[in-house]
């Protein structure tokens, strides 16, 4: 098998060349040298392991590392006995296969050869994708860099999958994937698990390098995360390569985006159209001059004070472009049953715009849009990282800022209540803007705080069980039981009755014309330049704004226009430059000013509210499905 080793040599040696060339080191990497200086808090025998054979990268001492390049191909002449060795296990690989295990060491997820290095280098040569060994891991002590970070996340998820060729490059992608195959946080894996995993990664990556993923700065294992978000996991296990290879084209977009720093663009107010005079004269425009528009609802108007919220709007959206645009309603919709295909039909009846006004639906949105380009896909939802389906949501802290004020102004005690309804994006910066407000006029008030999402009988959401909680935001009570109700802020009277005080409104026409005026003035593509898209207006839009109860108090309203006028034009800033939490961190943006994601993943608590941020564990099975689609990652047990 000397031509063999022959073909082995001429790989080493151009691997040899690169290294050089580029200023690094032309031999494998040494453990013992890589180990200097560094404190190793524990071995830990696993035992006899599969060991990916991309992952063994160099040996655990010096002895012979310059017999090999870094690709493990050999550099050693072939008159050598080395290279008669070699050669000989080419002929036992060949005959009946090379079965003695490798010894090696593994740190941080990397492999270091012990006793086996020959047998490496030929199973390397012959494309070998595993290759067992008796491993023990060196663990270093905890750190503060992300590769640190990420690896003792590895070594949980190891725990309980005892999968190690998965990579990723950023925190809490682990776990992530955890819920992706449908695991629980502290949920084991079965054989099954991971032959059907070990499966689907090894032809998944195979299509990731078929469409140039090596020249991304991904992993196989962050493009996985992004497919797994669009296509379910019992359904990619069943895929061909083929069909993995169609799905991830359509996707392509959507993978390359995680290689951007600033993934998400966000809107905060609509774009002022431009109408240049080609244009007016519609001389070579490619511009609509009208549109299909489809709205999709989870619930009803009957029932539901959201969905009549987003008909008012639907409504003006029919009256500003009463010949230009056709609109339909399908209301009703269960995001995990029949959104998906729901949305095909529309999609395949030529509907040029999909408003989807439940952020439970924006996983079916995902898997649709890939599959119909030609239409536009909205989702009510915030904060969401795909190109494929922009999201649109109000800017809910500067009302519920103002709606702090009044509660300063109104309250008789100390105490004021706030029912928040789910650990989302912008929900706890709605709460801290709450708070803020309230101490702008009452500097040692305090915000208790409950969950729509946890009921509890013995912490009622209308806070009759505090005597010192007579003002609370919270769910409209004029709504009907078990329904989608407005939300506002109210007093509880001495009888019991509850008495509106303010209600916030999302005027979602603001939205509807504005986004569909910029299809037709041809800023749609524009606004985006290919990265994901967030709609996220204020009141200065005119996507929401407050209606006081009559008889308010001439002078607190004109303590309230004069705030909202002062967040209009930006000169009051609602967070503060400094703002305490409750674990007493201090949290300063860096410019002084948060920024828009800053605000919109804001995952802490002001240190004047009572109450915390819910457990993944504590909450029901539609709670966590939202979650997985909008939810801030410390309550999914994830780390930014």
């Amino acid at each position: 098998m000397l031509e063999d080793y022959r073909s082995a040599y001429k790989a080493g040696m151009r691997a040899y060349r690169a290294c050089v060339t580029k200023g690094q080191s032309p031999y494998l990497a040494v453990l013992d040298e890589i180990l200097v200086g560094v404190d190793i808090v524990a071995q830990e025998p696993l035992g006899l392991v599969d060991i990916p054979a991309e992952s063994i990268v160099g040996t655990k001492t010096a002895g012979r590392h310059t017999a090999f390049a870094p690709n493990f191909m050999p550099l050693l002449a072939e008159d050598t006995e080395f290279a008669a060795k070699w050669s000989n296990l080419c002929d036992a690989h060949l005959e009946e296969g090379i079965h003695t295990p490798i010894i090696a060491y593994e740190y941080m997820n990397k492999f270091y050869v012990q006793e086996g290095n020959k047998r490496v280098s030929v199973l390397k040569y012959y494309e070998a994708v595993k290759i067992p060994g008796t491993v023990t891991r060196l663990v270093p002590a905890r750190n503060d860099t992300l590769e640190n970070k990420i690896y003792y996340e590895f070594l949980d998820f190891y725990k309980l999958s005892k999968v190690n060729y998965v990579h990723f490059s950023k925190l809490g992608r682990y776990a992530k994937l955890q819920t992706l195959v449908c695991k629980a946080s502290d949920e084991s894996w079965t054989e099954d698990d991971r032959l059907n995993f070990s499966s689907l990664y090894t032809m998944f990556s195979q299509q990731f390098y078929a469409l140039g993923g090596s020249a991304l700065k991904l992993t196989p294992g962050d493009a996985l995360l992004v497919y797994l978000s669009v296509y379910r996991y019992s359904d990619a296990v069943q895929s061909t390569p083929s069909q993995v290879r169609a799905n991830l084209e359509k996707l392509w977009d959507e993978v390359k985006i995680l290689t951007e720093p600033e993934a998400v663009e966000v809107s905060l107010e609509p774009q002022k159209s431009s109408e240049p005079l080609l244009s007016k004269l519609n001389i070579f425009s490619t511009r609509p001059s009208q549109l299909r528009v489809v709205f999709l609802h989870e619930n009803n108007a009957e029932n539901s004070a959201w969905v009549r919220g987003q008909d008012r709007g639907r409504a003006a959206l029919l009256e500003e472009f009463p010949d230009r645009v056709f609109i339909s309603c399908v209301e009703n919709v269960n995001p995990e049953v029949d959104a998906e295909q729901v949305m095909e039909d529309v999609a395949h009846d030529h509907a040029d715009v999909v408003f989807t006004t439940s952020a439970r639906m924006h996983t079916a949105c995902l898997k649709v849009a890939a599959q119909h380009p030609k239409t536009r896909f909205l989702n009510c939802s915030l904060n969401a990282p795909h190109p494929l389906v922009r999201t649109y949501y109000p800017r809910t802290y500067e009302v519920t800022y103002l709606l702090g004020v009044l509660a300063g102004v109104q309250s008789p005690t100390d105490r004021v209540g706030y029912v928040a309804a789910n650990p989302i994006y912008g929900v706890p910066a709605a709460v801290n803007a709450f708070a803020q407000g309230l101490r702008t006029v009452r500097p040692n008030a305090h915000v208790v705080l409950r969950w729509a999402c946890l009921p509890d009988p013995a912490h009622p959401l209308d806070f009759s069980d505090r005597k010192d909680v007579t003002l609370f935001y919270a769910k409209d009570e004029r709504e009907p039981e078990g329904t989608n109700r407005d939300y506002g802020l109210v007093r509880r009277e001495a009888d019991g009755s509850i008495k509106p005080l303010a209600l916030p409104i999302w005027k979602w026409e603001a939205f509807y014309i504005g986004i569909i005026r910029s299809i037709f003035d041809g800023s749609w593509d524009a606004a985006a330049n290919g990265r994901a898209l967030n709609y996220w207006w204020g009141i200065k839009s005119g996507a929401e704004a407050i209606k006081y109860s009559a008889g308010a108090n001439s002078g607190t309203m004109q303590l309230l226009e004069l705030l909202e006028r002062e967040i209009c034009d930006g000169t009051l800033q609602i967070f503060p430059r400094e703002c305490k939490a409750q674990d007493g961190t201090v949290h300063t943006p860096e410019n002084g000013l948060y920024t828009p994601k800053e605000r919109m993943e804001m995952d802490w608590l002001d240190e004047c509210v009572e109450g915390v941020l819910p457990h993944y564990e504590e909450l029901d099975v539609k709670t966590r499905r939202l979650l997985a689609i909008n939810g801030l990652d410390n309550v999914k047990g994830l780390e930014k």
